[in-house]
């Protein structure tokens, strides 16, 4: 069947039995598999794709490193066919692409350094239940909702397919991290006592928005002995500012933001405290810092040789209060946050999603 679509098709075309197994193998064969099982992108599931933006196939999403390839709208729509994402979904991918595409949030640097980090996105808006996006228990993994799985795994294997980021090649990953797979979560908007972090970023609440993240990893955080907000906050903000945290290893904390993942249950014991947002990151921020004391002599000096030692004898974690991004979601469970830390030399970026 061809359709005006696929008619504007451009990339090649691999003919394959009708055999899952061999498309399976012959991804892994020729390096542009994940190592999972990936479903064949043929026209016609191509074009149901293309339908869904106003953007032609030629449209240029972004220029992806490590190798500079042109991400077209069509070879986004090739990798999400590849990773199973539905149509209503795909402007989704193509907003994370633009915002990855962004100079501020420096994807040469993310791709090829020594560092696990990687994109994670931030999904807000009224089409999170509908495309199956996760936000409440399981989020971060493991509650496999379509759009979750989907969405982040497209963006990953366009890194991967059109930019050419592969770890131990073109990527000097040590580590990785299970977000490589992909990453993509909700906000739990209805919960939250703040404007949520679209509206914070100045867009409207009936928009659909992607916000990605150069995240590290996952860092997780657990309580049971704080009854005051205010010092289950204090301790949240000494925890992440662990001795070994990156921006330690910056010239300064001026760059990056950390992503603060808080249940629905803490939101509400901080949302009473903290009636502002602004005043939950101010006291976040306050308290982000250990004693120069905490590091011994040698790397003390570093430290202070770096000026990121203040006259109190303080190393702040970060420059800024609105460095530290809480975000509402997961479970009802209420003794736990994940903080999503930061690479640091990245700024966050959130573009729109465009329906067509």
């Amino acid at each position: 069947m061809t359709t005006p679509e696929t008619s504007q098709l451009t990339a090649d075309t691999i003919e394959l039995d009708d055999d899952p197994e061999a498309l399976y193998e012959l991804s892994l064969e020729q390096g542009w598999g994940d190592g999972a099982p990936i479903l064949p992108p043929t026209d016609e599931r191509i074009a149901r794709l293309l339908a869904a933006t106003p953007h032609p196939p030629d449209h240029i999403v972004g220029v992806l490193p490590p190798r500079n390839g042109v991400c077209t709208v069509e070879l986004a729509a090739v990798n999400a066919a590849m990773a199973g994402v539905e149509p209503a979904a795909f402007p989704f991918v193509l907003a994370a692409l633009e915002a990855i595409s962004a100079p501020e949030w420096n994807a040469f640097a993310l791709t090829t350094t020594t560092s696990s980090v990687f994109p994670m996105l931030i999904a807000n808006g009224p089409s999170r239940d509908a495309l199956g996006i996760n936000y409440r228990a399981g989020c971060l993994g493991g509650a496999a909702g379509r759009g979750s799985m989907t969405i982040g795994r497209a963006v990953s294997l366009c890194l991967r397919n059109v930019g050419g980021q592969k770890a131990g090649e073109t990527s000097r990953t040590v580590f990785g991290q299970p977000a490589r797979f992909g990453l993509c979560f909700g906000e739990w908007e209805e919960r939250s006592p703040w404007p949520s972090l679209a509206q914070r970023r100045g867009f409207r609440p009936d928009q659909d928005v992607v916000t990605v993240h150069g995240g590290k990893g996952t860092f997780p955080l657990a309580d049971v002995n704080n009854d005051s907000a205010e010092d289950l906050a204090y301790t949240i903000a000494k925890s992440i500012a662990f001795p070994l945290n990156n921006w330690y290893l910056e010239p300064t904390g001026a760059t990056g933001q950390l992503v603060l993942c808080i249940n629905p249950i803490w939101a509400k014991r901080f949302g009473d405290a903290f009636p502002k947002i602004e005043s939950l990151q101010a006291y976040l921020f306050e308290n982000a810092w250990q004693p120069i004391e905490l590091w011994r002599p040698t790397n003390a000096k570093v430290l202070r040789d770096k000026g990121r030692v203040d006259a109190k004898g303080r190393v702040m974690l970060v420059e800024r209060p609105e460095q530290l991004v809480p975000v509402v979601c997961g479970g009802l469970g209420s003794l736990h946050a994940v903080a999503l830390t930061s690479f640091c030399e990245s700024e966050m970026q959130s573009v729109a999603v465009v329906r067509g």
